[in-house]
């Protein structure tokens, strides 16, 4: 099968056999950008890659798509839920009057902290126990 290819904004853009042109990812990221900046416009657009209003606004919303599922992910990576029960025992943690520790207890592990232990550390330590530090 025979590819074929010709150039537009720098992009090398390939047509197979049957005449399908294939935009890569990155050109359509590029011309959104372009667009967005003011650089380009839909007519400058469709007039150099001899495309139509439609096949334009289907790219920009393919990379805004494809941005929202990386953000989406990103951010499923980064941040860990963490629930404060507001009861007296909790099976999890507990705070002892006497000792003025925090108690934390896991399926392997049993952690005592004193009360004044940084919020952040705590969440670092939940993270690692969990295996998602």
């Amino acid at each position: 099968m025979e590819v074929r290819s010709f150039e537009v904004y720098g992009f090398k853009i390939e047509v197979h056999a049957g005449g399908r042109r294939v935009w890569p990812p990155s050109f359509k990221r590029f011309v959104n950008d372009k667009m967005d900046s003011g650089e380009l416009n839909v007519g400058d657009v469709m007039k150099t890659c001899n495309v139509s209003q439609s096949l334009v606004y289907k790219w920009r919303s393919d990379v805004r798509r494809a941005g929202t599922r990386r953000t989406a992910r990103r951010e499923e990576l980064v941040f860990s839920e963490v629930v404060v029960e507001e009861q007296e025992h909790s099976e999890t943690a507990e705070i002892d009057a006497d000792t003025g520790q925090i108690h934390l207890r896991f399926k392997e592990l049993n952690l005592a902290l004193p009360t004044s232990y940084p919020v952040d550390n705590l969440v670092k330590i939940i993270l690692a126990v969990e295996a998602r530090a």
